[in-house]
């Protein structure tokens, strides 16, 4: 592949074994989840390693509160819907110079 690309929905939903559309197990369905950024971590570091780029797409990348340990993740790519790219620019920035 000449890249990797990582789906935050699917990737947080079979981590955290909860479907974020079933009301009783939606809380449980956590993006920042230890074990989901440590699964984004692996991935970028890996993609660094062989020279792949590595991006996610899905609601976590979109989302200001989770950018700064996306970062310090290692990715240095996101998909964002149209109206989210201004303000993810503004978090990625600030979570590059924080």
């Amino acid at each position: 592949a000449a890249f990797f690309s990582i789906g935050s929905n699917d990737l947080t939903q079979y981590v955290t074994a909860a479907a974020r559309d079933i009301s009783a197990v939606a809380p449980l369905c956590d993006p920042a989840h230890p074990a989901v950024i440590g699964l984004i971590r692996r991935v970028a570091r890996t993609g660094a390693e062989i020279g792949r780029d590595v991006s996610l797409c899905g609601d976590m990348g979109g989302d200001p509160a989770h950018i700064p340990a996306l970062v310090r993740a290692g990715l240095r790519s996101v998909s964002v819907a149209p109206p989210f790219v201004g303000r993810t620019k503004l978090a990625i920035a600030a979570a590059r110079t924080a």
